[in-house]
C-alpha cells in the first residue's frame, strides 16, 4: 500500500498544500488527482517567499521528487504555463523529470471558459470562479470533450476548434453584455500555450503503476484539490465544484488500484471558512466578530482565496460535518490548521457538536445542501488561552486549555490528531504522538 491520500475535510482552505509540501520529503513521487485551476494551495518556502499553486502539485518545490498532474485533472494550458513560469521565478526548476502531465487529462477550452463567464453574468449564476471547470466536466461526460493528448497528435485541429467554437458563441457574449474578444488572437494563443506543454505529456497512469510495482516500490502521496463539501457526489449540491474531492477519487483520478492505498490523512482547520455560495451551518455574521477573526488581511495566511481573491466566509469548528467527512474518506489521522487563530473566538470557543433539523438532533451532517439550509448548530464552548502558541513545537508545552480543545475534537469525532498547525511558516507545526 504505497500510496498516502491528503484530502480536505471540509470547504476547503484548510491547508492541504501546505501540508503536502510538509510531508513530500518522505515521499518519490507527489500526485494531483482532481480538479482545475480553479482550487488554489499556498506554500510557504523555506526562505520566506510564497509560493501559489493552482494545478502543480505541491511537492515541486522539493528536488528529486516526481510531481504528476493525473488523468481526473482539468488543465487550461494558458494558466498552467503562466504556473510553470511562476515557480521558476522562485528559483525552483520545472522539467520533465520532475513535472509529468497526463496524455488523458481534460483541457479547459476558451470557450468553456467564456461559457462559463456568460452564465455568471445572468440570473443561472452560481458564484464560480469561471475558469470553465462545469463546462469541461459537461463536455467530458458527454464525450465531447479533448483531452491533453491532442496538443502532440494534432494541433491544428485543436486551433480550428478553439476558433469556430468562440465564432458560434460571439453573439452569446453580446448578448450577456461581455465584452468582446478577438476569437483569432485568443485561438492562436491558447495553441502557442499547449506547444510548451507537449514536453511534460506523458502516460501516466502507466507511470505511476510501473513505479509502484518495482522491487522497491515508490511512495506516493496523492494530493486532493477542493475539500469533502465540494465533492459532487458527496457534497452540499448543487454549491460544489465537478470532479470527486474525496479519497475514492484516487484511483479514478491517477488510475492507481485501491489495493495500493494505504493512509488517508484529513485536513481541518480550526477555523472553517469558505469560499463562494451554499449553507453553512455555523457561519459568524457578526461584523465586528468578522472583523476580529479576519484580523490582517494583509498577511500570508489572511482569509481571502488563493485563486479568487475573494474575502472568506467564516464560521464556528463544525464536528458533524468532519464526522461525516471522515466517515466518507475513511481518514486514519487528521491534520488541525490554524489553531494559532482560535482565541480570535473569544474567553469562549464555540463548538458545534451536533444539528438540530425538524425536532430531531444529528450528530452527523446531512447529505444535502437543502438539508444543511434546514439545520441550526448545537453549540459546546470550551475556555480559550490568551497566550501565543506559535514558537510551540511539542503538544505537551501548549496551554492546558489549547491541549483540552484538541483533545476534545480527537474524542469528538473518534479520529487521532496527528499534526497541529500553530502559524503559516514550514516550522510552524506540532508533530503528536499517535
Amino acid at each position: 500500500m504505497a500510496v498516502d491520500v491528503i484530502v480536505g475535510l471540509q470547504r476547503g482552505d484548510e491547508g492541504k498544500g501546505r501540508f503536502v509540501d510538509m510531508l513530500a520529503p518522505d515521499y518519490d513521487i507527489v500526485a494531483r488527482f482532481n480538479g482545475g485551476n480553479n482550487a488554489g494551495h499556498t506554500v510557504v518556502l523555506a526562505n520566506g517567499d510564497v509560493l501559489k499553486l493552482h494545478l502543480v502539485p505541491s511537492g515541486i518545490a522539493h528536488p528529486g521528487k516526481v510531481n504528476i498532474i493525473g488523468p481526473g485533472t482539468l488543465v487550461n494550458p494558458v494558466k498552467l504555463v503562466e504556473e510553470i513560469a511562476s515557480i521558476e521565478a522562485k528559483g525552483i526548476s520545472v522539467t520533465p523529470q520532475n513535472l509529468k502531465m497526463s496524455s488523458g487529462s481534460h483541457l479547459i477550452l476558451p470557450h468553456h471558459i467564456c461559457d462559463d463567464e456568460i452564465r455568471e453574468a445572468g440570473e443561472g449564476r452560481q458564484g464560480s470562479t469561471k475558469s470553465g471547470i462545469a463546462q469541461v466536466s459537461s463536455f467530458k461526460a458527454m464525450r465531447t470533450g479533448i483531452r491533453s493528448e491532442i496538443i502532440k497528435n494534432d494541433p491544428k485541429g485543436l486551433r480550428t476548434l478553439v476558433y469556430d467554437a468562440l465564432m458560434l458563441q460571439k453573439p452569446l457574449r453580446k448578448a450577456a453584455g461581455l465584452d468582446p474578444i478577438d476569437e483569432a488572437k485568443v485561438a492562436d494563443d491558447y495553441v502557442a500555450s499547449t506547444e510548451e506543454l507537449g514536453k511534460f505529456i506523458t502516460d501516466t497512469v502507466f507511470y505511476i503503476n510501473q513505479e509502484l510495482r518495482k522491487e522497491k516500490p515508490a511512495k506516493v502521496l496523492a494530493e486532493g484539490a477542493q475539500a469533502f463539501l465540494l465533492d459532487i457526489d458527496h457534497g452540499m449540491y448543487p454549491f460544489t465544484t465537478s470532479s470527486s474531492t474525496t479519497s475514492g477519487g484516487v484511483s479514478t483520478g491517477l488510475g492507481v488500484p485501491p489495493s495500493f492505498i494505504g493512509k488517508i490523512i484529513g485536513v481541518a482547520k480550526a477555523v472553517q471558512s469558505h469560499v463562494g455560495g451554499g449553507p453553512f451551518v455555523t457561519e459568524v455574521t457578526d461584523d465586528d466578530e468578522l472583523a476580529r477573526l479576519h484580523g490582517d488581511m494583509t498577511t500570508v495566511d489572511a482569509e481571502y482565496g488563493t485563486t479568487t481573491g475573494r474575502k472568506r466566509r467564516l464560521g464556528y469548528l463544525d464536528l458533524p460535518q468532519i464526522r461525516r467527512a471522515q466517515m466518507v474518506n475513511g481518514a486514519d489521522a487528521m491534520i488541525l490548521s490554524k489553531v494559532d487563530w482560535v482565541p480570535r473566538y473569544g474567553d469562549k470557543i464555540p463548538v458545534c457538536v451536533a444539528y438540530e433539523r425538524k425536532g430531531k438532533t444529528l450528530h452527523i451532517a446531512p447529505d444535502s445542501a437543502r438539508k444543511l439550509e434546514q439545520s441550526t448548530p448545537v453549540y459546546e464552548y470550551l475556555p480559550a488561552w490568551t497566550e501565543n502558541i506559535q514558537d510551540i513545537r511539542k503538544f505537551s508545552d501548549l496551554p492546558k486549555n489549547a491541549q483540552n480543545y484538541v483533545e476534545f475534537i480527537e474524542k469528538q469525532t473518534g479520529v487521532p490528531v496527528s499534526v497541529i498547525g500553530v502559524g503559516p511558516n514550514p516550522d510552524q507545526i506540532i508533530i503528536c504522538n499517535t
